[in-house]
């Protein structure tokens, strides 16, 4: 049996009057591709907010990640900078680029976290500063090989296609290294066409970097096809948890979707 990276407990996020979700239970096994669906305002963001410090649940909530080295960390109450670095990294809804950068500057921004030398070696351009440059460069390389975005290295992004745009997202996370990898609605407004090459990258990343994937997608197509196991939220609150058929044939979940008869 694989050992859980991540296990949430009666997590409960509030503002003011309104709880945004309440009692969500799940984890996460190592190397799963695990899906949240539910429809506009259940809460499934919240959720990533909440695992990423974006959002502090209330007492009596618990989030804990078991990292590669199998150090167990409890997530609630670190800086969102400290998560990160404990091998947690997610995608945004909205883009999280620099429009006015070009795509190997946007990716190279992902590596700050792996960056050992300071200012000083910076000024006098040490050779071990070359040397992690290098190294850093070579990573980013790898990635834009992965995606297969070779051809806009040197575009600015603000210039791109959607879906290019979004592909860049992924591999600005991926620059990172992460050993959990959240992706909040990664095919939000593509193309067919672009859903299908999102979809492939995520399995061929998912296979060649050993993976685990918590995802957040509305084409329950997708998700169907990608997941392992899937979580339904409604109004804020879990309905449904199992396999994607167990949760796609489960009563509260189609009503959630497509209203009571």
């Amino acid at each position: 049996m694989r050992q859980s990276v991540l296990r949430l407990s009666d997590v409960t996020v509030q503002f003011g009057g309104l709880k945004a979700c309440e009692g969500v239970a799940f984890d996460v096994a190592e190397g799963e591709l695990f899906a949240i669906i539910g429809p506009n305002g259940a809460g499934k963001t919240t959720v990533l907010n909440a695992i990423t410090g974006v959002y502090t649940p209330t007492p009596g909530s618990e989030i804990r990640y078991t990292d590669q080295h199998e150090t167990e960390h409890l997530v609630i109450g670190q800086k969102p900078h400290r998560i990160v670095r404990l091998g947690i990294a997610r995608t945004f809804q909205n883009l999280g680029l620099f429009s006015h950068l070009n795509t190997l500057d946007n990716l190279m921004l992902g590596r700050y976290i792996h960056q050992k030398k300071g200012t000083l070696a910076a000024g006098f351009r040490t050779r071990g500063l070359v040397r992690e440059e290098e190294e850093q460069r070579a990573a980013v390389e790898r990635i834009i090989d992965l995606l297969e975005i070779q051809q806009y290295r040197w575009e600015l992004v603000g210039e791109l296609p959607y879906g290019v745009q979004k592909r860049i997202e992924l591999g600005r996370v991926l620059a990172m290294e992460p050993d959990l990898l959240l992706l909040d609605e990664p095919m939000a407004g593509m193309t067919v066409e672009e859903k299908q090459d999102i979809v492939r990258f995520i399995l061929e990343i998912r296979a060649e970097l050993g993976l685990t994937v918590l995802l957040i997608e509305h084409d329950m197509a997708v998700v169907m096809s990608l997941a392992e196991r899937v979580l339904a939220l409604n109004f804020g609150q879990p309905i449904a948890l199992g396999t994607p058929d167990e949760v796609q044939a489960n009563q509260a979940v189609v009503e959630a979707y497509l209203g009571a008869d």
